[in-house]
Formats: structure tokens, sequence, C-alpha cells
């Protein structure tokens, strides 16, 4: 309640964008209009295909950057902020939901707040997916002190029509990915992650901060498979757009 009261009035809540201030979150609504993006990756592999929310780039790729590299906890939060206020949008939950729950993927949609129109509840879809983040590097998790795909999503999980549930672990260390070629990300994931829990013909939702090139989702997604998962999508926080085309 202190540190929280103290973060208050040392970083005053202002949009990283425009320094209007907000209540909550990283961005004010109209400066959201410009990063949120809703669309879909294509099948990779393992992966049947995944669906991003945001755009990498400007003020988001920054503060992925800082929590990543500096242990940028506060911006994390701030991050999470954003996901947990696609819950005040009722269009954007039912599109989320129905990607989760059905077969089909989600269509592409960029301008969400021009096109929608939001409705008064969420309609919930048959059936209860896993929900589970790419798991961090045990060291890289020490030193950051925090999990980035579980910070932004474990909370939103059942929300979403999901349960969350960490049913994946690291099996060695492996290099950051960021600054790696295309070739070099393949063998630094080649059989890095194992299941730790029953995922046997089941759906499963990986998360993650952001999808690039898609190695580490379906490096993820392989051992679900092989685990006995029925299917595997993926929910990144964010996406270069130059990777959905």
């Amino acid at each position: 309640m202190i540190l929280d009261l103290l973060d208050e009035i040392l970083f005053p809540r202002c949009c990283a964008c425009c320094s209007v201030e907000i209540e909550s979150g990283f961005l004010c609504r109209d400066c959201r209009r410009g990063f949120l993006q809703m669309r879909s990756f294509p099948a990779i592999d393992f992966l049947d295909g995944g669906v991003s929310i945001f755009s990498y780039e400007r003020e988001i790729k920054q503060a992925i950057h800082e929590i990543k590299f500096a242990s940028d906890q506060r911006r994390l939060k701030q991050l999470a902020g954003e996901v947990e206020m696609l819950m005040q949008d009722a269009s954007v939950q039912n599109m989320i939901i129905k990607f989760s729950t059905d077969a089909g993927n989600l269509p592409l949609h960029d301008e969400h707040y021009n096109n929608c129109t939001v409705t008064s509840g969420p309609q919930r879809s048959s059936g209860c997916p896993i929900w589970c983040g790419v798991p961090t590097d045990p060291s890289r998790l020490r030193k950051r002190g925090f999990d980035i795909p579980s910070t932004l999503f474990s909370e939103r999980a059942k929300e979403f029509g999901g349960k969350w549930k960490p049913v994946l672990c690291r099996t060695r260390k492996t290099l950051p990915m960021y600054g790696l070629k295309p070739e070099e990300r393949v063998r630094n994931l080649k059989d890095c992650f194992a299941v730790t829990g029953d995922v046997g013909g089941k759906s499963v939702i990986l998360v993650d901060d952001i999808f690039t090139t898609g190695t580490t989702f379906s490096a993820a997604a392989a051992a679900l498979k092989k685990a006995g998962a029925s299917s595997v999508k993926g929910l990144a926080f964010c996406s270069s757009l130059e990777n959905l085309r």
C-alpha cells in the first residue's frame, strides 16, 4: 500500500505517448487506438496459429526493452494494466474468448475501436482451455525477479474463458533471442522445453510478451503437442507488423 502510494507520487500516471493524465495502464484511449491491432499470425509447425493484441513499435517497443533488459517492473505492471483494460470492452473480450475456445482463428481486425460494437457482456464458448506462459530462462527470471507472461496474462485467463496452469518448464539455459538470426533461434531453442502437467487431449493457449519470428512459440508448442495437447494457439501481447504479412 505504502509502496503503491509512493509510486503514484514519484511517477504520476500519464500516457506514455501524449502525457495526458490517465487512471491506469500505459496509454490513453486515443493513443491506444494507434497500437491496438488484434491481428492473426499463421500456423507455424506445431503452433495452430495465434493472435497479437498490440503492435511492437515506438513506446510499446521501448517499454518491452525496459522490462526485458532493465528489469523495469513498473513498466510491466503498466502493460498488464493494458490487458486488464481490454476486459472493460466486451467486444475485445468476446473476440479473444472465441479465438481461444473455438477451432477457428481470429480474423485480421485493424481499427477495432472504429469498427466494432460494444455489447453488454461476453458470450462464453464451451470448453475451458489451459492458459500457459512461455517459461522464462531460470537465470533471467532470477535476475529480473518477475515473470513477464504470467504477469501480463495469468489474472486474465479465467476472464478470457480459460484456466491458468503453468505446464511448461525450461530444460536448459538458452541465449537471449534478441539479435539472433532465424537459424540461430531454432538451434538455441531446440528441445529446451518440457511439459510438467497433464495436457493430453486438451487445448492450450500459449502466451508470451512478443511474437517476432514465431520460433519460441513453435518450440514450446512442439513440446505440448508431443505431450498430447490437441491444439496449441498463441497469444502475444505485441508483435511486429512485418512478421504478420
